[in-house]
């Protein structure tokens, strides 16, 4: 059993990006940046990968090497194929003497099919750190934990996750959000939780902005049926506002050349499937990018002028359908 060579697993991405975040930051605050080699379907040169295991650097003394979706990950795209992970493996297992002590290695990979015999030689030789989803109470005890210095009592705890359900990144941010705005010693209430912690309606607006992208009359048809279910305003200015910055930090990234949704994910702590779902259309938002950010101003002006009294709310129903009807996708 190699001690320095850990293979993460499990469903609970958000623990497991958490855990690999943290040690590779560690890592770098200790020994700079030029000791850490990540490869993924970003950068696959396996030459590189066999100088970072097994080179003995003269300037570097300590090394992490980091390797995402092997061995085969059946929980997303396989950046490779089957015999060229198995390939790796052997080659790994035949090598493993020339690794120096000062290597860490890490192996991510969300659900491994087990089945296969690189698994198991794999998982036979390194340190297996599974991250699995969390039961109800170890749940609740999460919130009560990251919601500190904020004060949290059990039936509040459940009534919060009721609205925000089980994604520990959505879970996560709607914590920070109530430790923004909140004073320290604050005890949260149900009415705290209904002023600050939005009902999961993300969907709803995804696929309002879906529709747009499609068909702006449909999106308009749509919209019109949400505000006859949402009656108010604010129930939907921040779940819209909201995916709109999720349009524009896909844009940034896409502006930098940056589309692999590991890397986006762990440094936006977005949710995985907020990310998979959005990043397809990443090509359309990158096209139509100054439109987004048009419409974004566009409704954060709106949305402040109501608050002063300038117009009724009624008014930000009809500017954004008249956003609406305006763009072309």
């Amino acid at each position: 059993m190699l001690n320095s060579v850990f293979l993460f697993t499990g469903e609970n991405i958000y623990l497991l990006r958490q855990e690999f975040q943290r040690r590779k930051n560690t890592f770098v605050e200790k020994f700079w940046v030029d000791s850490l080699f990540i490869f993924n379907s970003e950068n696959r040169d396996f030459w590189a990968v066999k100088q970072a295991l097994y080179a003995w650097g003269l300037f570097v003394s300590k090394k992490m090497v980091i390797f995402e979706g092997i061995p085969k990950d059946l929980a997303q795209e396989w950046w490779l194929s089957a015999d060229k992970i198995d390939k790796f493996i052997e080659d790994f297992q035949n090598n493993i003497k020339l690794l120096s002590p000062d290597t860490t290695i890490l192996f991510l990979c969300y659900k491994p099919d087990k089945r296969t015999k690189t698994y198991k030689r794999l998982s036979e030789n390194v340190t297996v750190k599974p991250f699995d989803n969390l039961k109800d109470s170890q749940l609740k005890q999460f919130v009560k934990d990251q919601i500190s210095p904020l004060i949290i009592w059990s039936d509040e705890i459940t009534y919060f996750l009721d609205k925000v359900w089980t994604d520990m990144y959505r879970i996560s941010n709607e914590i920070e959000k109530l430790k923004y705005w909140l004073k320290e010693g604050t005890t949260i209430t149900k009415e705290i939780i209904d002023e600050f912690v939005f009902w999961l309606i993300d969907s709803n607006t995804f696929a309002l902005f879906n529709k747009l992208f499609k068909n702006k009359i449909d999106a308009v048809r749509y919209l019109e049926k949400l505000q006859n279910e949402w009656k108010e305003r604010w129930n939907l200015i921040w779940p819209i506002t909201w995916n709109l910055k999720v349009f524009l930090t896909l844009i940034d990234y896409g502006n930098r050349w940056i589309k692999d949704s590991k890397q986006i994910i762990a440094e936006t702590k977005l949710a995985p499937m907020t990310v998979a779902t959005n990043i397809k259309n990443m090509d359309l938002l990158l096209k139509h990018q100054e439109t987004i950010k048009s419409m974004f101003m566009s409704i954060i002006d709106i949305d402040y002028a109501i608050k002063n009294g300038k117009y009724p709310d009624t008014y930000f129903w009809l500017t954004l359908k008249k956003l609406f009807l305006e763009t072309n996708f």
